[in-house]
């Protein structure tokens, strides 16, 4: 994983910036290895 912290806040900016896959509501209730994946998969399409 990226060193530090600054992920998750790139992650609640990504996922509100994509409210059409609906994981915000469910970031607080993932494990940190789902959040992971859930980032990496919304920067993919970021990146789009």
């Amino acid at each position: 994983m990226m060193p530090g912290d600054d992920w998750l806040a790139r992650l609640q900016c990504l996922a509100a910036r994509f409210p059409q896959y609906g994981v915000g509501a469910d970031l607080a209730g993932l494990a940190l290895a789902d959040l992971w994946g859930v980032y990496c998969f919304l920067q993919r399409m970021a990146e789009r």
